[in-house]
């Protein structure tokens, strides 16, 4: 279980723990002798509700903003109707914290946020009160923090981990394919130099002993001389059918290279015959997509992927684009400028466009001949 789905079961847990006993004491099964207002029967559940829907917000679209707004409404709910489990929604605060902010922050939030719980605790019950609520509040939001805090780590540790293993196992791929193509290449070049010559002087031979021989010979010699000239135009045909189906398979290495990755989901548009002759040059568009892929998983937050690789006449094209959050510096950061710098070598060209909430638009094109430098 993700700790996205264990923040979705506390969430749920949270609510009942902290509505249900207020819906009793205070609606259904109030104790004698009190007297509320009912408009603060109606703030109290306004307040409630406020908590539950920044919570649902925050869960699908992760903001700070939102996380502050969550502490103000748990706050705001002590101070109406106090019963001494409100504190438990400051510990579901304090799980999403675990997964945003870095240790020192958050210690520091939580502390924040208990100290105003203690004040309105105070105000809204007693000091004594909140002298007793507030250490084990404390205690319980510094726990659920760190667990998650840690949860997070082991997490993106293991998703690098996982992209890290992928993208080895697409560049094994075409190491291995640019081995094959060199075997390949050798065969095509001994079968052109060494028995594509042969043959030729043999034809050069045959040809000449046309010219001397007469009668039935003669008729013999042609034949030898057709078949050594049909042989040869043989041998040309496999060396040029070997060059034409050089290339490593991009569209395989690439597919490994996605694969792994958990989120965001990555729609992959590549036709699975695209391949690309030179080693060196297939592992710049490798890198290209993969940090195409780093960028929308860790710095735009995407949910959706979608990447097209296509040839388009003497060139590699990669377009791609996501649903994230976007950015005002379309520069963007050291990956973007490293992919940049390393496509501009090979002879191509990046471009990329993005704003806020509008996710980021990539292009590359590569040059497909041509050395890397």
């Amino acid at each position: 279980m993700t700790h996205s789905r264990l923040i979705g079961v506390a969430g749920l847990l949270a609510g009942l723990i902290v509505g249900v006993p207020a819906l009793l004491y205070h609606l259904i099964l109030p104790p004698a002798g009190t007297s509320r207002s009912p408009l603060l029967g109606v703030a109290w559940v306004a307040a409630f509700l406020l908590f539950g829907a920044l919570f649902g917000l925050n869960f699908r679209r992760p903001r700070l903003s939102l996380l502050a707004a969550e502490s103000a409404a748990a706050i705001a709910i002590v101070l109406l109707r106090c019963n001494g489990y409100e504190g438990t929604l400051l510990v579901l605060v304090a799980m999403q914290l675990g997964t945003r902010l870095g240790r020192n922050p958050g210690v520091l939030w939580i502390c924040g946020q208990t100290l105003l719980l203690g004040a309105a605790t105070a105000v809204g019950w007693s000091p004594r009160a909140a002298l007793l609520l507030v250490p084990p509040y404390l205690g319980f939001q510094l726990v659920a923090f760190l667990v998650f805090h840690a949860m997070a780590r082991e997490i993106a540790e293991r998703a690098s981990l996982a992209a890290a293993n992928a993208e080895l196992k697409a560049v094994q791929e075409i190491l291995a394919e640019s081995s094959r193509m060199a075997e390949r290449l050798r065969i095509a070049h001994e079968l052109h130099d060494a028995l594509g010559h042969r043959l030729t002087a043999l034809t050069l031979q045959l040809e000449a002993a046309v010219q001397r021989a007469d009668g039935p010979t003669k008729a013999n010699v042609e034949r030898a001389r057709s078949l050594a000239k049909g042989l040869l135009e043989d041998v040309r045909a496999i060396v040029a059918d070997f060059r034409e189906r050089d290339g490593a398979h991009f569209a395989q290495a690439l597919r490994t290279l996605v694969g792994s990755v958990p989120r965001p989901a990555i729609h992959l548009d590549v036709a699975g015959d695209l391949r690309v002759t030179d080693p060196e040059r297939a592992h710049v568009l490798l890198r290209c997509a993969q940090e195409i892929v780093t960028n929308a998983a860790k710095h735009s937050g995407a949910e959706n992927l979608w990447i097209v690789v296509e040839r388009r006449g003497e060139a590699f094209r990669i377009a791609a684009h996501d649903d994230g959050r976007g950015s005002r510096d379309g520069n963007g950061g050291f990956g973007l400028r490293g992919m940049r710098e390393r496509i501009e070598k090979a002879g191509g060209h990046l471009h990329v466009a993005t704003e806020p909430g509008r996710g980021f638009d990539v292009s590359a094109l590569v040059p497909a001949e041509g050395g890397v430098a």
